[in-house]
């Protein structure tokens, strides 16, 4: 694959070359995208937790039990949504 690199992205990789901290341009991309898979692939789409609540939410909607959602139903998705990016547990809202 011969992607082209930006000229900020050379000069920075050419200064951690220099610098020691790899042998090689192409070792130091190596290492950026070993990185970047450690930090991706440990992320679920969505926690276990949300996606029970989400089927629970569908199970209702099934059974008949639905409503029309309002501003606040809204914002309080928004926050569930806002707090499941950062990591945080389900918590009523």
């Amino acid at each position: 694959m011969g992607t082209e690199l930006s000229p900020e992205i050379e000069q920075y990789l050419a200064s951690v070359v220099a610098g020691g901290l790899f042998p090689s341009q192409e070792a130091a991309l190596e290492a950026a995208i070993a990185a970047l898979r450690e930090k991706t692939e440990s992320v679920p789409l969505a926690p276990d937790e949300h996606m029970e609540l989400v089927e629970q939410g569908i199970a209702s909607a099934r059974a008949g039990r639905k409503r029309e959602l309002n501003d606040a139903d809204w914002e309080n998705l928004r926050q569930i949504a806002r707090d499941a990016a950062a990591g945080k547990p389900p918590t009523s809202h």
